[in-house]
């Protein structure tokens, strides 16, 4: 039997830790964030763009980040981001919060990993029947 995982919301756990991280390296607008998240993380995530605007609202409503309208480039205006003191105090939690998780499953990996060297597991694939 063959177990299929759905992707779920938590995939949208770190988001405001990316956005935060881009705006590191100067102003963006909405649009311009989601492609940049597109273009980083897997397919299989599906990342909305109503999702990273909802982000950057929240960002915003903390203090994080702060936007102006922009009318500078031809079409309509768009709102520029900007990350805040705050946002960078923000992007040093999410930096602490994601070492601990990493470490977690880096321990997670090793674990299993010997008990799939062991037999007790098979990878998918392996020619099992499953």
């Amino acid at each position: 039997m063959t177990c299929q995982m759905e992707f779920n919301s938590k995939q949208n756990r770190h988001l405001p830790a990316f956005l935060l991280l881009f705006l590191l390296d100067g102003e963006a607008h909405g649009g311009a964030l989601w492609n940049r998240i597109r273009t980083m993380l897997p397919e299989e995530w599906n990342i909305d763009s109503g999702a990273v605007y909802r982000v950057l609202r929240d960002l915003e409503q903390r203090g994080s980040v702060q936007s102006t309208w922009s009318m500078d480039e031809s079409g309509p205006p768009k709102r520029v981001y900007r990350i805040t003191d705050a946002g960078k105090q923000e992007l040093m939690w999410w930096r602490k919060d994601i070492q601990l998780r990493k470490q977690n499953l880096e321990s997670f990996l090793q674990m299993i990993e010997k008990h799939i060297q062991a037999g007790a597991l098979k990878l998918e694939g392996d020619g099992n029947g499953e």
